[in-house]
């Protein structure tokens, strides 16, 4: 009997730190294939630092994260990264399906040119975000929503088992909204895992099934709808008022 394959990532009471100070503890639970988990809490309370972590750039002092069984390091190559787009210079020189195929680099090597194959991912990559119209134009020319949608499909372009994901959601379109929700379902679908952080709890009802609360420690790792509570979302948030709003929960500042 083959042993099962390890969940794509997992969180083992893992503690993250800084220069040996602790900024995130005890975060456990997983994310398996096929599954989006988002990262829900305060800006400073963990978040990026979680990811940070699965991509093994923030150690981990206690407990343990692995990517495929492996530790994040020795894992890199099979994940996805997505930045916020407000992280790269809209003026660099470069158009949608240039940015696209540096996803394909290190498939490519330093040495050989886009192939039949390279072209052909990139072109499938801007397609599942809807930018097939867009991808001879410049980077910089491109609405704030188009160019996160363009910053999926590069890390979509090698054909990743986990996606991370930074706040996508934050100050795009609806539009692009529903194209990187779209996309991301249909990544799930094909056994991709997702992790993704988020400020805006409207697109993890409809596309993550299990969310982590964390505010500097793990709040909660549970079902969405079980995480997602006026309960919980007090606790991570120290104290915020929560309405629901028509079934959508809203977190307010006050």
């Amino acid at each position: 009997m083959t042993d099962p394959a390890p969940d794509p990532i997992r969180f083992t009471d893992a503690t993250m730190a800084y220069h040996r100070a602790p900024v995130l503890e005890g975060v456990d639970g997983r994310v398996r294939a096929g599954e989006a988990v988002a990262l829900i809490g305060p800006n400073g309370g963990g978040k990026s630092t979680l990811i940070k972590a699965v991509l093994g750039l923030v150690p981990v002092i206690a407990g343990t994260v692995t990517v495929a069984g492996r530790r994040p390091a020795e894992a890199r190559a099979r994940v996805g990264y997505v930045p916020q787009a407000a992280s790269l210079d809209p003026e660099f020189p470069v158009t949608a399906r240039q940015v696209v195929m540096m996803g394909r680099l290190r498939l490519i090597g330093r040495w050989r040119r886009p192939g039949r194959q390279d072209r052909a991912a990139v072109d499938d990559a801007l397609a599942r975000v809807g930018l097939a119209d867009r991808a001879g134009a410049r980077f910089g020319t491109l609405s704030g929503g188009q160019r996160q949608r363009v910053l999926l499909a590069r890390a979509l372009s090698p054909d990743p088992p986990i996606l991370l994901l930074d706040e996508p959601f934050n100050g795009v379109d609806a539009v692009s909204q529903d194209a990187l929700i779209t996309a991301l379902t249909r990544a799930k679908s094909t056994g991709t895992a997702v992790l993704v952080s988020t400020h805006d709890l409207g697109p993890v009802q409809c596309l993550c099934e299990q969310t982590c609360l964390v505010n500097r420690r793990q709040i909660a790792f549970d079902r969405t709808e079980l995480a997602l509570t006026p309960d919980l979302l007090r606790a991570c948030y120290g104290g915020n008022v929560v309405d629901l709003d028509a079934g959508r929960l809203v977190v307010t500042r006050g």
